[in-house]
């Protein structure tokens, strides 16, 4: 979705790309979790939340996988 994965930043720190982390309504890398593909939105409209829908339901449905896996 943003091109490369960035290295992880130092502790403290955030990560090394050419983003805006303040603009508001705009889906975003998180800033110290980039690397790990999490991503962010401040404050978000009713149409941005919509986009983030399937990334959430992807989310969930991984989480549930890795649940299940842990618990055999």
């Amino acid at each position: 979705m943003f091109g490369e994965v960035p290295k992880r930043p130092s502790t403290g720190k955030v990560v090394d790309m050419n983003y805006d982390f303040t603009a508001f309504d705009k889906i975003l890398p998180l800033p110290v979790y980039a690397w790990m593909a999490w991503v962010c939105v401040l404050n978000p409209s009713e149409q941005t939340f919509e986009e983030l829908k399937p990334y959430i339901q992807e989310a969930y449905e991984y989480a549930k996988e890795k649940f299940k896996k842990r618990r055999k």
